[in-house]
């Protein structure tokens, strides 16, 4: 009965190739979709699951009440809690580990010099992240001098992990002997790019003082928490703990777990407000409703197609063929075509996914040696198979055999309803798309085009640090200017593009507060606003040739609307009992997140220590050769400097990648979710004007225009057009400001959105209808007509 049923479910699909050819096109691009997007999105879930503690494993999240606003971050917890922590809670949290920042630095062994990213870490680092040893012993270092290394970067110094015991040198002065050699982390991994870990005995050398300090709110903290109901019980403890020793920000205490810091990584008053499990739900249902349109496709197709399938069910039945023999035909009709859609799809993913890896920036790959790929893949094909054809099926079975067998079948209103249904949902689909997509790129746009306040162009922000370097700066400097190498260069506490440090305790004329308000700190020098091109709106530069500027301060428009200053002589700025003068107001500088609001910023002369080196370059060189030269003269001052540079145009441009895959990726599935109704659509009108052909014939000769006709068989298409964009458009309106509510520079959703995108999609619907309607009305009504 199986092979009765295969052979003639070839018969029927060989017997309507066009159909045939626009079903399964339609399946395989929805399928595409459904498994590049079903690969990314495990992506996202599997991210840090190879850890064994992946479950009790949790980072202490800090939330601070800063200028009446609260902000959440994972890197803002001090030292003496993170003790507190380990020595006064270990039956509730265990483990307690803390790391610094992760930097870039220099690192020699004999003659390889090359740059490496880590940190310090204090506790058991390794052991909570169940690091794996290659070589040695990989704890985490406690004696001073001593690291661990990855097995990458053991390779990449002497291209063996045979190095236990050697000695390399960190930064051209601090000698470090190699203790262990641990695996090289996942790439799908909060840690993936880590590649050494120090001693955090040796910070401690370094920053004497610090660990006693609760306002030195710059470290991460972990931890591992076996029994989850012990979580807002030690919140409260520690909450009440923090604000009794730092009582300017009101900070509260949040312990995250890892199953959340990769999908749920965003903040909102001090609560979790979703993060990157908002584009996994939004792929989802893009795939969803890809799949959707294609199924609609195959059941409209089907079902219109019955008047040429009557006599076939007609003769079927009299030959003693029951309805459930007639289902299950149909069913393997369908499954047949969603398999053939289904082996389209894998070659047209597997074609696909290094593109798509280059535009998502990860590696995804089918997983061809796992058991369950096949097994969801069956089960899938099987699933979308018996609903996409279980409606053509019963419909199909239900035909009284007397009449199919005279052509004579009466389809009724409730088919006609039912598929101008679909083709309402199928309009509703690809018009909520297209209002979705048009809206990212708006709002992309918009954010890129958002004033930074200097000069990005032929800027470099110099990563290398060394003190023989800053110690000559002002002798590098003037030679790099007399070669024509750079229009200027200076120092700073960071780069212009990246706010490293806000702080408390800043007062002025009418806040006069005990803990004083927050605000972001610049350190720079008098080269700096030439170098990055400011724009000052009232005042001037630091200057050498005023002496008093070692007390000046320079603001922010954000700063200045902030402390209410109208003119440069109505207030001061005071902090640890300094008082500055405020010489200067300069427009708005983005260094933080272009979708953040400005965050109210000072700068000084002498405040924080000034290591960072920012060039600007002379426009019109060749940019390859100058950095040649522009490393060399730093060679000079230190030999054993690995000059390390990034440009700033191309560091903002970064930030907007996770946006740009967004915008890349929902445009191409609304191409093809349009592509995919189009052609439904098509097929769908070339057969029903078919069927209606001797009715155009008859109306000919009694006289109906060509542009008659063509109204006639296009207003039916138009009207399903205008209610499915009426179905579409409060939806999109509804979801898309709630996702645009994410950003605090955004663009508002005006009237001409939906006016574009429902123009649009009526042209689209036009175009589609017209060939087979035009073609129809310029028939010879003779040929329709002959057999009459």
């Amino acid at each position: 009965m199986i092979k009765l049923f295969l052979k003639t479910a070839l018969r029927n699909l060989k017997r309507s190739p066009l159909n045939t050819a626009i079903n399964i096109l339609g399946l395989s691009l929805g399928f595409t979709v459904a498994l590049v997007s079903s690969l990314w999105i495990l992506k996202q879930f599997s991210f840090n699951q190879h850890y064994k503690n992946y479950d009790t494993i949790h980072q202490l999240m800090m939330t601070g009440t800063f200028n009446n606003e609260k902000s959440t971050d994972g890197t803002s917890t001090p030292i003496p809690l993170a003790k507190l922590m380990e020595s006064d809670f270990r039956d509730e949290i265990q483990d307690v580990t803390l790391i610094t920042d992760a930097e870039s630095i220099a690192i020699k062994m004999g003659e390889k010099k090359l740059n490496a990213i880590g940190f310090y870490a204090m506790g058991k680092f390794s052991e909570l992240f169940s690091f794996e040893a290659v070589q040695g012993n990989i704890a985490t270092p406690t004696a001073a001098s001593t690291m661990i290394i990855s097995e990458s970067l053991a390779n990449r110094l002497l291209g063996t992990t045979d190095v236990i015991g050697k000695t390399i040198q960190l930064n051209g002065k601090e000698q470090y002997t190699i203790q262990g050699i641990f695996k090289n982390i996942p790439e799908n991994n909060t840690f993936h790019e880590l590649e050494y870990i120090l001693p955090f005995v040796d910070y401690l050398h370094k920053n004497k003082g610090i660990e006693e300090k609760w306002s030195n709110c710059f470290f991460s903290t972990y931890g591992k928490i076996e029994n989850p109901q012990n979580i807002p019980g030690l919140e409260q403890k520690l909450t009440s703990i923090f604000r009794t020793n730092l009582t300017d920000i009101n900070p509260e205490i949040l312990l995250h777990p890892m199953s959340k810091w990769n999908l749920y990584d965003s903040f909102k008053n001090g609560k979790n407000a979703g993060g990157q499990i908002q584009y996994v739900w939004m792929f989802a249902w893009i795939s969803i409703f890809i799949i959707l349109l294609a199924s609609i496709n195959f059941i409209n197709l089907s079902t219109a197609r019955s008047l040429k399938r009557g006599k076939e069910i007609g003769i079927l039945k009299s030959v003693g063929v029951n309805r459930r023999q007639l289902i299950a035909g149909f069913l393997v009709e369908s499954i047949l075509s969603v398999c053939c859609a289904f082996l389209i799809a894998v070659i047209l993913a597997m074609l696909l996914l290094p593109w798509i890896n280059t535009i998502t920036h990860t590696t995804l790959q089918i997983p061809f040696t796992r058991i369950q790929f096949y097994l969801y893949s069956f089960l899938g094909v099987l699933a979308i198979g018996v609903l996409a054809g279980l409606y053509p099926a019963l419909f199909l079975s239900s035909f009284n055999p007397i009449l199919a067998l005279k052509g004579k079948m009466n389809i009724g209103k409730r088919g006609f309803s039912a598929r101008k249904g679909m083709v309402i949902v199928q309009f509703a689909i690809s018009i909520f798309l297209m209002i979705a997509t048009y809206l990212v790129i708006k709002q992309l746009r918009y954010t890129k085009d958002r004033p930074i306040g200097y000069k990005s162009s032929n800027l470099v922000n110099i990563n290398s640090r060394s003190e023989l370097i800053v110690k000559n700066f002002d002798i590098l400097r003037k030679e790099l200017i007399n070669q024509r190498l750079v229009q200027d260069a200076s120092l700073s506490s960071s780069p212009i593009n990246r706010l490293s440090l806000t702080s408390g305790g800043f007062n002025w004329q009418g806040n006069e507060t005990k803990e004083g308000a927050i605000m972001g700190i610049f350190t720079i020098d008098e080269n700096f606003a030439k170098t990055v091109q400011w724009n000052f709106l009232k005042g001037r530069n630091f200057s050498k040739d005023f002496k008093t500027d070692s007390t000046a301060v320079i603001i922010n428009e954000a700063a200045a609307k902030f402390m209410g200053v109208t003119d440069l002589t109505s207030k001061q700025l005071s902090k640890r009992g300094i008082s500055y003068t405020i010489i200067g107001i300069i427009q708005n500088t983005l260094s933080e997140s272009p979708f953040k609001s400005i965050t109210p910023t000072a700068y000084f002369l002498d405040f924080l220590p000034k290591n960072k080196i920012t060039l600007k370059l002379n426009d019109q060189q060749d940019i390859s050769q100058t950095m040649k030269a522009i490393a060399q003269q730093f060679n000079r001052f230190d030999p054993d400097l690995i000059f390390d540079y990034t440009f700033t145009d191309k560091e903002y441009a970064k930030q907007f990648e996770q946006m740009e895959m967004i915008k890349s990726l929902t445009s191409i599935f609304t191409g093809l979710a349009i592509l995919i109704s189009s052609l439904g659509l098509y097929a769908l009108v070339a057969f029903l004007t078919e069927q209606r052909e001797k009715e155009i014939g008859i109306r000919k000769v009694l006289g109906a225009s060509e542009v008659g006709l063509w109204k006639l068989l296009c207003t039916e298409y138009v009207w399903l057009t205008l209610i499915g964009f009426l179905v579409a458009a409060p939806l999109a309106y509804l979801l898309m400001e709630t996702w645009l509510d994410n950003y605090v520079y955004r663009i508002s959703i005006s009237w001409t959105v939906f006016a574009f995108t429902g123009l649009t999609a009526l042209v689209i619907t036009l175009l589609t209808v017209s060939y087979q309607a035009i073609k129809a009305a310029l028939t010879n009504p003779v040929i329709t007509l002959r057999n009459e």
